[in-house]
């Protein structure tokens, strides 16, 4: 009956949202203990970029957002390990549609005036205080943002998205504005010649 499908809906919900946290914590274990090895290829970003918006469509079209990418039209080739990557840009964009409710959300590739290669999420969300910004990296952080309270979540995907960019030699940067949203980026080092 219905209520009893209201029920396994929890159920189901609940079971997803553990699992996500078993999943964190797997994941943050592996990085620790230096058990992750990364193959460092040349990744195109473009193309990584595009998949991801590709997957996360359906997530921010149910909540009414746009999800746009921005990318040249030839590959941008970045030293990555391909499915670190996605798995950086996937939670960036998660964390940006989950904490968005009006307008949507940018993903841009480009590149620095001094060659750096950058990818930025960037949304139009409530934001992070600036007192936060200071901690939105550690492990289990979820009160920086200004609505963290309404989403589920274990706190460790952005620690887990930095240290998996330390072991490309990508830094993730953050800048954010309360009431005006945030932007994320990834930022590859120029290669050289």
């Amino acid at each position: 009956n219905t209520e009893q499908e209201r029920q396994l809906g929890v159920v189901q919900r609940s079971g997803e949202h553990l699992l996500s946290i078993i999943n964190d914590l797997l994941d943050l274990a592996k990085i620790e203990s230096g058990r992750v090895e990364l193959v460092l290829e040349q990744v195109d970003c473009v193309q990584a970029v595009a998949s991801v918006v590709g997957a996360m469509q359906p997530l921010a079209i149910a909540k009414g957002l746009t999800l746009t990418s921005l990318a040249p039209s030839t590959p941008v080739f970045v030293p990555a390990d391909a499915r670190a990557l996605g798995q950086i840009l996937i939670n960036l964009v998660n964390n940006a549609i989950k904490f968005t409710d009006i307008g949507g959300i940018t993903v841009d590739v480009d590149s620095d005036a001094d060659g750096a290669q950058r990818i930025t999420v960037s949304d139009t969300g409530a934001g992070i205080p600036s007192e936060g910004l200071s901690r939105i990296f550690e492990a289990f952080e979820r009160g920086a943002r200004v609505d963290s309270g309404r989403h589920e979540g274990t706190g460790l995907g952005l620690s887990i998205c930095q240290k998996l960019g330390e072991l490309m030699h990508a830094t993730i940067t953050v800048d954010s504005s309360v009431g005006v949203g945030s932007t994320f980026a990834v930022v590859f080092a120029p290669q050289a010649s």
